[in-house]
């Protein structure tokens, strides 16, 4: 099988960069043939999402690469989830259609439904149009499937887990030797407000009013519309890291015990970051949001409201005062993490939707 992966790769560092990166590497191992087209031109990372602007067009630099389509039994995509992120891919779609290749489009998150039904109706035609050209469809959880379902048809669309690296694997007696005598908060993520990092610090503020003291350490690449300096320099329990990966990141997630990510952001998928920190032994803090109800319920998580600073207080004190529970899920969390969410899931399950997209 000959197998054509279009969309971002690292840098930046995303979690559908860091996914694509995986699978090409995962599936030449397996002894596929694989080419790329990386359409990621930007090093930065932005909070908004949709607007064209000049460093867009580097996009058609990658056209130049679209020659690879011909070569190729199975083309897949990892689309935006804005008009212009679904758009830009278009011509490679054209182009698979005309030398009849199979496609497939892969959808990192949760918001392709609702950004529909904000489009003007002759950006309506053409979004649903663009997406109605593949064969087959990939989302990260059945609650996500509604996103893609729209477009294509039902039994077309296909769910595929997330994953945590190989690098971050451990064992139990590892996870058994944490210190879950206190809150030792991690969070881990692009600092992008509706990711929930100012609700956390602000939250973290009150908590210290009221006496309740713990380390909170947040790592992850800074955006320049939310400015958080106030909050790193006034408080001697944060510690901000920047970009943390490998070694720095399996240490850095072994130090904590809980992970928390309040996010309400609308391009939420199933964070990568999430089921990383259910792997080293984690409890998780977060909310109810895009995927994450799929991997995350009661059982293995705490829940807060979204975009409520005062509940997100209300759950951190509550664990503050049960740190029993917190070891309890974090060796649950580990295991669950261990059976269902290796490289080696993702890849193994990837190869099988493509043999049934190609039988």
């Amino acid at each position: 099988m000959r197998i054509l992966i279009i969309g971002p790769f690292p840098n930046p560092i995303t979690g559908v960069s860091l996914a694509n990166k995986v699978l090409y590497d995962g599936l030449t191992k397996h002894g596929f043939i694989i080419k790329k087209i990386d359409t990621e031109f930007n090093s930065n990372i932005n909070s908004k999402h949709g607007s064209f602007k000049l460093n867009k067009v580097y996009i058609f630099k990658s056209y130049f690469q679209a020659y690879k389509v011909i070569s190729s039994n199975l083309v897949y995509i990892t689309i935006g989830q804005s008009f212009f992120g679904v758009l830009k891919y278009l011509p490679f779609l054209i182009i698979s259609k005309v030398f009849k290749k199979k496609t497939i489009v892969h959808l990192h998150g949760g918001h392709l439904y609702n950004e529909y039904y904000l489009l003007s109706r002759i950006k309506k035609i053409i979004f649903r149009k663009t997406i109605g050209m593949f064969d087959f469809g990939i989302v990260l959880s059945e609650s996500l499937k509604i996103n893609l379902e729209k477009f294509l048809k039902p039994q077309n669309v296909f769910c595929l887990n997330n994953f945590y690296l190989d690098e971050l694997k451990t064992n139990f007696e590892t996870i058994r030797s944490k210190d879950f005598s206190k809150i030792k908060m991690v969070f881990l993520s692009n600092l992008i407000k509706e990711k929930g990092i100012n609700n956390l610090l602000e939250a973290k503020k009150k908590l210290k009013q009221k006496g309740i003291h713990f380390n909170l350490k947040v790592a992850g690449s800074v955006i320049s519309t939310n400015n958080l300096n106030e909050y790193f320099k006034f408080d001697n329990e944060i510690s901000y890291l920047g970009n943390v990966t490998g070694k720095r990141k399996y240490e850095l997630l072994l130090w904590s015990n809980i992970f928390c990510l309040p996010t309400y952001y609308n391009m939420e998928g199933q964070p990568i970051s999430i089921i990383e920190a259910m792997a080293t032994g984690n409890m998780i803090l977060s909310t109810k949001h895009a995927g994450i109800i799929d991997i995350c319920s009661e059982k293995n998580a705490l829940f807060c409201q979204k975009n409520d600073i005062d509940d997100l207080v209300e759950k951190i004190e509550f664990v503050y005062y049960n740190s029993k529970l917190i070891q309890d899920i974090s060796y649950e969390n580990y295991k669950y993490a261990s059976e269902k969410f290796t490289e080696k899931s993702f890849i193994d399950n990837a190869i099988k939707i493509f043999q049934k997209c190609m039988n």
